[in-house]
């Protein structure tokens, strides 16, 4: 598990090294084919000033001409391309959770490293083999931090119990590995990059196969940095040293710079000039790796500042200090002339033989580790943690061994009796995170626009009405219904409404933002003796269509889902409802998409009968926290379904300019079978419906998963207190992103503007 998409030399040609160097201790290997989506929150939401901003854009203003873009070329990227496919098998793709603990299946072994994986900007989970179950062997190879220390609590908290689990612990730099073992209170091997543990040979071998050859002797220059004072510097060592500079380009402008390589450069065309090369000038980390174990002449220019919060030259003030090399960095204390000095190489290379041997001996080691757990039934908690509490484990289990209930964080969760469980694997084949092989991808429906023509269902739907006049056909026809109804003092619970029972699809209508209490209408569903249609979630739906797969006149609708909220919430907002607004708790109906007044503005309407409030989304602290989605479920930050669905149609909001003036609701249908395509064409008899461009629904709505919040397990736990309140869980983490997200909206003409301005330039 680690960094291998990225077309940057070091990122290639370490996936490369550790492959070949696990190859070459007896392993079959493969590289996970994960591409992380998104940047992963990992600081506390902060309200946004107009100095703030200003502040951001004169930096990135100024940014703009005082930097350069990054240089490609297609004839590079095929070079990397080439290489990589050449070099690395792939898993399949894993872009989610499940696909990732689905790799338990087919793996005994795992190891993540090395590279900055482990840097704590790019913090994500999945890179500390999280997905990993615990009879599994895992082990870090040479992750590296990057940074002198972790400075974001909820980073350093969540790699203390990551890094926890791993059986097998070690980092790339002393500073790393001491910034682990603080953290975990384990003894951290310090170990080297795996680019050193292929020697000089190997690498030159690799340089040969090169088709780049560079007959005059130079100097070569690959700089990851913008200071021109130290290319000033770089120009003047070949001049001292008489040789031409050759210069790797990094950025656009360094195409301007003296003795630029205009032939494409991929990662074996990168070892092959530093193997030629007389002498090289680096500030990367890797081509001070490439220099030392290629035996090059060299010094290592600081892209950092040392006062830089994202100051990364540990990791050659380490390396370089593990073989004797200190002397090669070019600080302002330190001489053209003394850097001109050729190195004796023998006790550098001796000290890197040992290294190479220590680094190589501690992977043989850690391979032939045990695992610290033992294996578990083959049940859904067997390399499984996403549940969603559909039930459907629960329904098919033949000997009552699981249970649904509300787990400590509040969320409706699969508990199973380890005891009683005869590990039969059903409840795997029906499990919506192991098994969704019936998904289909959203780009491939057929997508229209619905707009009831009956005003008064208009109103009590969420969007054009489609949710209800589908299930009202499908009634009419003899189909019972599973959805969704919200219950005084209960919430959103599941419920399975008889045919041509009018009340009953009344409840079923509008939308609730919450995890729904399933119960038994998933299991009496499929004890139903006759057609159903299924409405819920696109994990509810998936979850049905696995255990009712056999049965005949079975129509899934699933609804677009952002996440679903900790119960935690709910129960909060009731106590602050009866606080503020004197609303009965026990009494309270919630219509959390209250049409009369607006469809684009939502509105919370609260009511016991006696009193009532009305809030809009901006002062609903229960709709701020929603939609800040902060406190969702662990599945719905790992959602499978965001651009695939298991469903014959899926309804949601028709958001985008189309019908931005329209002030009573549009519904987006999407037709994603032939079953789906009858129901949705049934639909013209009942409002207006138009073809649209499956575009509108790739650009308005989500796509892709958003990274859970790393502070996340502390929102939940202080919403789980009673004496904090909603109100102030919301004003500390929710109403910052509102703030910012308005602000971003009102200064989105004047950021268009700039973006003209600095095209033009």
């Amino acid at each position: 598990m680690t960094w291998f998409t990225y077309h940057n030399y070091g990122t290639a040609l370490q996936s490369v090294a550790l492959c070949r160097t696990l190859r070459g201790l007896g392993s079959d290997v493969d590289i996970i084919d994960y591409l992380p989506r998104g940047v992963r929150t990992t600081s506390r939401p902060l309200g946004p000033t107009i100095g703030g901003l200003a502040s951001k854009a004169i930096r990135k203003f100024r940014g703009h001409f005082a930097s350069s873009p990054i240089y490609s070329s297609e004839d590079r990227e095929s070079l990397f391309e080439t290489f990589l496919s050449g070099e690395l098998t792939l898993t399949a793709p894993c872009p989610t959770m499940a696909e990732l603990e689905g790799l338990n299946d087919s793996y005994g072994t795992f190891v993540c490293g090395s590279d900055q994986i482990w840097s704590p900007p790019n913090f994500d989970p999945h890179y500390f083999l999280d997905f990993v179950g615990g009879d599994r062997l895992k082990v870090a190879y040479a992750p590296s931090v990057g940074l002198p220390n972790v400075d974001e609590s909820d980073v350093a908290r969540q790699m203390a119990k990551l890094c926890g689990r791993l059986d097998a612990l070690s980092t790339r730099e002393e500073s790393g590995s001491r910034i682990v073992s603080e953290l975990t209170g384990r003894e951290v091997a310090t170990v080297l990059d795996s680019t050193l543990l292929l020697d000089r040979d190997e690498w030159a071998r690799m340089a040969i196969e090169s088709g780049l050859h560079i007959d005059k002797p130079y100097l070569l220059a690959y700089m990851l940095g913008h200071d021109e004072t130290q290319w000033r510097r770089v120009y003047a060592l070949g001049e001292r040293l008489g040789l031409s500079v050759r210069v790797i380009p990094v950025f656009q402008r360094d195409l301007r710079r003296e003795g630029c390589v205009t032939e494409p450069v991929g990662p074996r065309e990168f070892v092959s000039l530093i193997a030629n090369a007389t002498y090289v000038c680096t500030d990367s980390f890797h081509g001070v790796a490439f220099s030392v174990n290629l035996e090059k002449e060299f010094c290592a220019f600081e892209r950092f500042r040392s006062t830089s919060r994202i100051n990364q030259n540990s990791r050659i003030y380490n390396l370089l200090d593990k073989l004797g090399l200190r002397d090669r960095l070019a600080v302002g204390g330190v001489s053209d002339e003394t850097l001109a000095n050729p190195i004796d190489w023998e006790e550098p290379s001796e000290r890197l033989a040992e290294e190479r041997g220590v680094s190589i001996s501690w992977l043989k080691h850690a391979l032939e580790m045990e695992p610290k757990a033992s294996a578990v039934k083959n049940n859904v908690r067997h390399d499984c943690t996403l549940c969603c509490g559909c039930t459907a484990c629960e329904a098919v289990c033949p000997v009552d061994a699981i249970d649904v209930k509300l787990d400590v964080e509040g969320f409706w969760r699969a508990e199973i009796d380890e005891g009683a469980c005869v590990s039969c694997g059903k409840c795997r084949r029906v499990c919506p995170f192991i098994e969704n092989s019936s998904s289909v991808a959203i780009e491939d429906g057929k997508l229209f626009s619905y707009k009831s023509a009956n005003s008064s269902q208009l109103l009590e739907s969420s969007s054009g009405g489609a949710g209800a006049a589908i299930a009202k056909a499908e009634s009419n026809v003899n189909y019972a219904v599973f959805g969704c109804a919200f219950e005084v003092g209960r919430g959103a619970v599941a419920r399975l409404v008889e045919p041509k029972d009018t009340d009953g699809l009344g409840s079923l209508a509008g939308s609730k933002y919450m995890q729904s209490e399933v119960g038994h209408a998933l299991a009496d569903s499929e004890a139903y003796d006759g057609p159903v249609l299924v409405m819920g979630t696109p994990c509810q739906v998936a979850a049905t269509r696995n255990l009712l797969g056999e049965k005949a006149d079975v129509t899934y609708v699933d609804l677009i889902c952002h996440g679903v909220p900790t119960r935690y919430l709910y129960e909060r907002y009731l106590e602050w409802l009866s606080k503020e607004y004197g609303i009965d708790s026990e009494k309270a109906e919630i219509t959390f998409r209250y049409k009369p007044r607006g469809w684009h503005e939502r509105y919370i309407r609260t009511t016991d009968g006696v009193h009532e409030t009305c809030l809009h989304q901006r002062r609903d602290p229960y709709f701020l926290m929603f939609e800040a989605g902060q406190c969702y479920a662990p599945c719905c930050y790992e959602c499978p379904w965001r651009d695939t669905s298991a469903a014959d149609v899926r309804l949601g909001d028709y958001w985008g300019p189309k019908f931005q003036d329209d002030r009573t609701g549009v519904s987006m249908v999407l037709a994603l079978t032939e079953r789906g395509r009858e129901v949705v064409k049934g639909l013209a008899t009942s409002g207006e419906l138009l073809d649209q461009a499956i575009g509108d629904y790739m650009g308005y709505q989500q796509t892709e998963n958003n990274p859970e919040p790393v502070f996340r397990d502390e929102v939940i736990s202080k919403l789980a207190d009673p004496s904090i309140g909603i109100a102030a869980v919301s004003e500390e983490f929710a109403e910052p992103v509102a703030r910012n997200r308005d602000l971003q909206e009102r200064i989105a003409p004047i950021k268009s503007l700039a973006k003209w301005f600095l095209g033009r330039k």
